[in-house]
């Protein structure tokens, strides 16, 4: 079981920061994205969104209400939520017992350098370095909260 946490952590790693790509025909490597629409013309969040399928962050993560948990915690309603209190998830100690709050500012360490911000957690991640990007994200995982009736 070890072998494979490790496993999958070192695919995971590998693969954060990378671009996907795919060789067309004629052998030239093209980006795949997520949609045709341009960056500039969308919104945080949904730029956000958009990162959380480039960068990986859905291979390990879900985000709607009443998703299992994957290899990480369901994010759904993440902000504003304490750590380690996804109902079904195994955290390490070191998140169940750090007393931190989800806010955007935690959020940003964390995305920026989850083991920096929170040693002995598993998050496999290496981190966001772009203020922008982490931004993005933030407000991508601020859209999944439940609406007012």
């Amino acid at each position: 079981m070890k072998r494979l946490i490790a496993l999958t952590a070192a695919f995971i790693i590998a693969s954060c920061s990378q671009e996907a790509s795919s060789t067309n025909e004629s052998g030239a490597t093209a980006s795949s994205s997520v949609s045709s629409q341009s960056n500039e013309s969308l919104s945080p969040a949904e730029r956000g969104q958009r990162l959380f399928a480039q960068e990986t962050c859905a291979t390990c993560h879900t985000v709607k209400e009443g998703d299992v948990n994957r290899i990480g915690p369901n994010l759904y309603d993440v902000v504003g939520r304490e750590a380690g209190q996804v109902e079904g998830f195994a955290y390490t100690k070191a998140v169940t017992e750090s007393g931190i709050t989800w806010t955007e500012e935690n959020l940003d360490a964390f995305l920026e350098n989850p083991q920096g911000f929170m040693r002995g957690n598993r998050m496999a991640y290496v981190g966001q370095r772009d203020a922008e990007k982490r931004a993005a994200l933030i407000a991508y995982l601020k859209t999944l909260t439940p609406t007012a009736d």
